[in-house]
């Protein structure tokens, strides 16, 4: 079903003439169903507090950094921040999500501008002055353009196998970027943060180390994709469909329509209703229930450990 379809579906049954088209038709009908189509699958999409499975998708990404090269760094500038020249490059390096560390470079200094090829210029004084090694490291990463939330206990980093530990809070965040605890650790920290006006996936300790694999799972924000497939949340043409269940939209198009005409609705609500609960329970199987349930990964314990021969002579 498209849009079209589900919008001449609901017409004929209650009833009205049905539009021959509907995204830009300024007729009062296809306006009205174009407008209820879109709160039925904005409203289905939230539903289940967990995501439809249809709309769960996985985030794969790498970690960016630049290895360690020759410069000089000194205090100049605006405020006599830290600016680090004689760089081979400064491809890659972006201000405001990227951190500099190296000879002089305080903890948490952050690129404030990168100026040429060869200069970048931090937010922080240098300690101490001259020639020295340094890299960069990117903290801040871009999330999926459909982006809605991230679904919990998914985040992993693959390349140390080691789910990484968050959302952290403001307070456990700041613990650990301008304490001293936090510079033992080596086990991944996440957050998500605004920067520059733009939600950003924030890694604590900065990785160094370039091209490491990092996964998360999140609920996408898109219902509904083009005639392509590219993922919408909201319809644009008469030839998009549903990433969700085109017949439940329909439905939810139908008792929203029939409300906003002054007719009854009572019934094809509570049809709409029992529909998406039992869709829901239907939505990726249930689980097994356990009396004691366990997700967490277990490599050694009480069922592949001896009980005697610690230290003992091989035979």
């Amino acid at each position: 079903m498209s849009l079209l379809t589900i919008c001449q579906d609901v017409a004929n049954g209650i009833p009205v003439a049905p539009p021959s088209s509907i995204v830009g038709n300024s007729d009062t009908t296809a306006t009205l169903l174009l407008s209820q189509a879109n709160l039925a699958g904005e409203q289905l999409a939230r539903k289940p507090q967990g995501g439809w499975v249809a709309m769960i998708k996985e985030y794969d990404f790498v970690t960016a950094a630049v290895l360690p090269e020759s410069g000089n760094i000194a205090n100049s500038g605006a405020g006599g921040v830290a600016q680090i020249s004689g760089l081979s490059s400064t491809t890659g390096i972006a201000p405001t999500t990227w951190y500099a560390f190296g000879t002089g470079v305080p903890n948490n200094a952050l690129v404030q501008s990168v100026d040429n090829s060869s200069q970048v210029t931090l937010n922080v004084a240098a300690t101490q002055t001259g020639a020295g090694l340094f890299n960069f490291g990117q903290s801040d990463y871009t999330l999926p353009s459909d982006f809605e939330r991230l679904v919990d206990n998914t985040l992993w980093d693959r390349s140390r196998f080691w789910a990484m530990r968050g959302p952290q809070s403001p307070q456990e965040w700041q613990l650990y970027k301008s304490s001293v605890i936090g510079r033992a650790s080596i086990q991944r920290r996440w957050r998500l943060r605004q920067i520059s006006g733009t939600t950003r996936f924030s890694i604590d300790p900065v990785p160094t180390d370039n091209g490491s694999a990092l996964v998360f799972e999140y609920v996408s924000n898109a219902w509904c994709q083009s005639q392509s497939g590219t993922p919408q949340n909201t319809w644009q043409a008469d030839t998009d469909t549903g990433i969700l269940d085109e017949y439940l939209i329909m439905l939810g198009t139908r008792w929203r329509a029939l409300r906003r005409l002054g007719m009854s609705y009572s019934e094809e609500l509570d049809e709409y209703e029992r529909a998406v609960s039992k869709a829901m329970a239907q939505d990726g199987g249930a689980a097994i229930l356990d009396l004691t349930p366990n997700n967490q990964l277990s490599l050694i314990g009480p069922f592949n450990l001896p009980e005697t021969g610690y230290g003992g002579t091989p035979t």
